[in-house]
């Protein structure tokens, strides 16, 4: 910024007038003036030091003194340069430009003035007089920066910086909310599990912690009786108390009975044992306890026949133990003890609360698709490479994998192709400032949200935009499931800015019509997963959604929530009725 520009703006913050807490100014040493006039209110004011009359008139570089009570209007040519005086209350000023002949008149300004005068009740700085207004424009233009392959990128990407809407499609997709016995308080987050616990042959719901604040850090398993209805199991026993983040549930150990992984904030992951009683046991040995994750998915990594685990950290973190941010944990002894491998390069930058798993390249072994809260870094999708080895696409330009980008919720499905699963991914960019409007035009919109299928081709990974729209709002719940009933897999989605949730047809060829959802009132708070299971055995896919608090405020005020929504069918409808869903 210019020393020009800074003053332009000086006189607009001048006129603030709020005072802020600020550390006690140091005392002025003692001066003289040559001007004959009455002491203003605070004192008599000086110099920050000792100065004889020639040293005063050498500093001040004016025709005359401007005295104890200069004209605040007067232009003073000063140096060659116009400039006025103006007066702050030293109240506001803060003194840490290292310079003691400087000072911030207005503490919460980052703006610094040469000192003419002070005292103990104000001071009075030197303002670089404004231009005229036919030269005030030209100033404020800064020459042009840009080099040529800089302009040829933003020129690529401003296309992708405009609204994209999906086509409309011809159905609305209706739900039933189901959520009797379920919690209608607390903060519930990250991401939830559902599956028969208690082998009645209906599906349970099983949710993390409660992110703070609760008496008890314990998991809590609610029993399903597949109309809707649900109650807390009180007689679980669990072996030790964890904190929030996710869970996902499988037979780990093949005794037929199902068992419970923790993706745990801050600490790592853990597994509990299940006997399909409400009994569990830990099985800890060789899992990482300093490992920030609150994202476990289950797979068969190494294609023993025994599912292992996935963990993606969550971001950066001090607590963050040696090796890379995504690591499996091979099942070995049956579910005895885990063997630690690594997938991505300890290098790379990713980590986030959203991980899918998926065979991409049709080579049978599964592929990885996680978010990345890291600014900038791009390395999100890992492709499989034979057994127990994986690469991430490498993209240096926005074909496939955008640059400067916040990566959040993904799910996979077979979206184009029965054969090669695709991943849809959702996102967040913006605009750069400092791409100068003269070489690249501002796009219509500075901040997108985005939506994107990326699938694997002969020629590698390609991405197809979906739905774009301007927010700085990113997709927080995403799933894959076929909610018409066509066949064809579908994506459900949750979206801030309306607050709702929108699916996504997909017609099993890589295209998507976006249709109404009846029925499903999202509350306001956010939400970081979309769980999708048959709860009531009908056949169609349901939808749980956990929500945390709006604040972290007492246990009784705190307004999570989870909830269940029951499909009832597509059924159709006209076009413009379909949009007003």
């Amino acid at each position: 910024m210019s020393k020009r520009f800074a003053a332009i703006l000086s006189v607009l913050f001048a006129a603030v007038g709020f005072a802020a807490p600020q550390q006690e100014a140091p005392k002025p040493a003692a001066t003289t003036t040559t001007a004959a006039q009455a002491v203003p209110d605070g004192g008599m004011p000086s110099w920050v030091r000792p100065e004889t009359p020639e040293q005063r008139k050498t500093r001040l570089g004016t025709p005359e003194d401007p005295g104890l009570d200069p004209d605040l209007k007067r232009i003073w040519g000063r140096f060659g340069h116009p400039m006025h005086i103006s007066k702050y209350e030293r109240r506001l000023a803060v003194y840490d430009t290292g310079d003691e002949t400087t000072v911030r008149p207005l503490g919460m300004v980052n703006f610094a003035y040469e000192i003419y005068q002070q005292n103990a009740k104000y001071v009075w700085v030197w303002i670089p007089e404004m231009p005229p207004p036919e030269k005030l424009a030209e100033l404020l233009q800064p020459p042009v920066t840009m080099n040529e392959a800089t302009a040829n990128y933003w020129k690529s990407v401003r296309p992708q910086f405009v609204s994209l809407t999906p086509p409309a499609g011809k159905k609305v997709v209706r739900f039933q909310e189901a959520s009797d016995g379920l919690p209608v308080g607390g903060s519930w987050r990250s991401a939830l599990a559902a599956a028969d616990m208690n082998e009645d042959g209906f599906l349970d719901i099983i949710a993390p912690p409660e992110r703070g604040g609760r008496s008890t850090t314990l998991p809590s398993i609610f029993l399903g009786d597949g109309k809707g209805h649900w109650k807390l199991w009180e007689a679980v026993q669990w072996p030790r108390s964890l904190d929030y983040g996710s869970v996902t549930a499988a037979d780990l150990n093949k005794d037929g009975h199902m068992d419970l992984a923790f993706g745990v904030h801050l600490r790592g992951v853990y597994v509990f044992l299940g006997d399909g009683k409400g009994h569990f046991t830990s099985s800890d040995e060789g899992l990482p306890h300093k490992f920030p994750t609150r994202r476990v998915v289950v797979s068969d990594i190494d294609r023993d026949g025994n599912p292992d685990l996935v963990a993606l950290s969550e971001g950066p973190a001090a607590i963050m133990s040696a090796g890379g941010r995504l690591r499996a944990y091979l099942n070995r002894d049956k579910a005895k003890r885990w063997e630690e491998y690594e997938i991505a390069d300890p290098s790379l930058q990713i980590g986030g609360d959203w991980l899918s798993i998926a065979d991409m390249n049709g080579d049978s072994l599964p592929d990885f698709i996680a978010s990345c809260v890291f600014q900038g870094s791009n390395q999100i999708v890992h492709l499989s490479e034979g057994k127990n080895k994986w690469k991430f696409v490498f993209s240096a330009n926005d074909d496939v994998l955008p640059l400067s980008s916040i990566y959040t919720a993904n799910t996979a499905g077979n979206f184009s192709s029965k054969k090669r699963a695709d991943a849809i991914i959702s996102y967040t960019r913006v605009w750069e400032s400092s791409v100068d409007p003269r070489v690249v035009p501002q796009p219509p919109l500075i901040t997108v949200s985005n939506i994107d299928r990326l699938t694997y081709t002969d020629k590698g990974l390609k991405r197809e935009p979906i739905v774009r729209w301007g927010s700085n709002l990113a997709v927080s719940g995403m799933a894959t499931g076929d909610f018409d009933g066509d066949g064809n897999d579908d994506v459900i989605y949750t979206r801030f800015d309306p607050r709702e949730a929108r699916i996504l047809l997909g017609d099993g060829k890589g295209g998507f019509t976006e249709v109404g959802v009846a029925g499903m009132e999202l509350l306001q708070n956010m939400n970081y997963d979309v769980k999708v299971a048959d709860v009531n055995g009908d056949k169609r896919p349901d939808v749980i959604v956990m929500f945390e608090t709006s604040g972290m405020t007492a246990l009784s005020d705190r307004d999570g929530a989870i909830r269940v929504f029951l499909n009832r069918g597509a059924e159709a409808v006209s076009t413009t009725k379909t949009a007003a869903q």
